[in-house]
């Protein structure tokens, strides 16, 4: 409800209050003589006087806007960040697409009502300021700022594209230099795995089933580099061996989805048969009944899943509270580590043992830039041209293939 009204440069300009704001607040519609619609903003203040200027230089501005020919009219941000969302939705496989879907659920609460032509970099600072407000240890790394932005930059260009802009906004620069990533370092991850044989022991059968697929995801992530996203939609198509020479063992191959496209990646360990074997075998068995005695699982189905098949939507929260009970949720830097850090702890062993930074960056879907960026303080060793070489290691349990695995899909 309107309580107070005023109206300048006859009816150009149209000051007014209403009732539901608790501060009584000067607002003000604008319409600039032969352009369409009105431009309607808050100014800010109280006061009469302060608000008829605001006012009046907001009329000039959009004036001279359009006697040159720009757009006057400005187009409400959260329509458009709806559109987009629609737009990209049907790639949302795309780990990256996924990424800038849930950027996008997170930005529209902020910026629904504000205004394309109100885009500046202060604004955009204000954005990431109230993302880190939200986020759950209250900061975000330089890295993650710039990813933000990355995608920012993507919902911006389609936005010129598509007309709500006429060219991209000023970015904000990212203060301080990528730190390096919380990975596990030998004596932690030693640690871990060997708290990993006690963690599963538990009687409740639904947690252990829990403690099971967590204790695989971790040992397989840590093997193979790959990334929460991608490991959440493996499935068992997605797996098959590739053979080496008489002497070397056959290596076990992922095709993944992620925000670089599909790939191809080449776990670090024979071991990894192991713990897809396990969890295999913990399938079978939930799908065995009296009327299906022998189940086969479907080549489609989820690696990572619950009980009934379906898509485990997070591990964060369990795989803190592993890492709480094995006393191992800090790295040496003091940095709180999480599920990522499996990612950065594979490329951290592998350049110590020797892996060349070209090929472990197409590996896990990265470039050499970032792996010097990140990592360079252990790229320092002798190159090799194996993704595969490692320590020497004496392997126990693992089979020689994956024939349980064909036999069962």
């Amino acid at each position: 409800m309107i309580t107070a009204s005023k109206t300048f440069r006859e009816g150009a300009i149209h000051l007014y209050q209403r009732s539901d704001f608790k501060k009584p607040t000067w607002l003000c519609r604008i319409k600039v003589p032969n352009t369409k619609g009105y431009v309607t903003r808050s100014t800010g203040t109280g006061d009469e006087h302060q608000a008829f200027k605001f006012a009046d230089d907001l009329y000039n501005q959009l004036l001279v806007k359009s006697l040159t020919g720009e757009t006057v009219v400005g187009k409400r941000m959260g329509p458009a960040i709806d559109s987009y969302v629609r737009r990209i939705a049907p790639d949302i496989e795309r780990l990256s697409i996924r990424y800038k879907i849930l950027l996008m659920e997170r930005v529209k609460p902020h910026w629904s009502k504000k205004m394309f032509e109100d885009l500046s970099p202060a604004m955009i600072s204000k954005l990431v300021d109230k993302l880190i407000e939200n986020s759950r240890d209250q900061r975000l790394s330089p890295n993650t700022i710039k990813r933000i932005y990355s995608d920012l930059k993507h919902f911006f260009q389609w936005s010129v594209d598509e007309g709500y802009l006429d060219r991209m906004p000023n970015f904000p620069k990212t203060n301080g230099e990528a730190a390096r990533r919380p990975h596990f370092d030998p004596r932690d991850w030693h640690r871990l795995t060997r708290h990993l044989r006690e963690f599963v022991k538990v009687d409740n059968k639904a947690t252990r089933r829990h403690r099971m697929m967590l204790r695989d995801y971790v040992l397989i992530l840590a093997n193979t580099g790959i990334r929460v996203g991608e490991a959440r939609i493996l499935k068992w198509r997605d797996i098959r061996e590739v053979g080496g020479g008489p002497d070397a063992p056959l290596n076990i191959v992922l095709t993944v989805s992620g925000k670089t496209g599909k790939r191809e990646v080449v776990s670090a360990s024979a071991d990894i048969k192991i713990y897809l074997k396990r969890i295999h075998d913990l399938r079978i068995e939930e799908l065995t009944t009296e009327e299906n005695p022998n189940p086969k699982l479907d080549p489609d189905s989820l690696v990572f899943c619950h009980k009934d098949g379906s898509e485990i939507g997070s591990l964060k929260k369990s795989f803190a509270s592993l890492l709480k009970s094995a006393n191992v949720e800090r790295d040496t830097h003091g940095q709180v580590r999480t599920l990522y850090s499996l990612r950065h702890t594979y490329a951290t062993f592998r350049l110590q043992n020797g892996v060349h930074q070209f090929t472990l960056a197409k590996n896990m879907g990265t470039s050499v830039a970032m792996l010097e960026q990140y990592y360079g303080h252990t790229s320092n060793v002798a190159a090799a041209d194996e993704l595969t070489k490692r320590v020497a290691k004496k392997t126990t349990g693992a089979s020689s293939s994956l024939s349980w695995l064909s036999e069962s899909i």
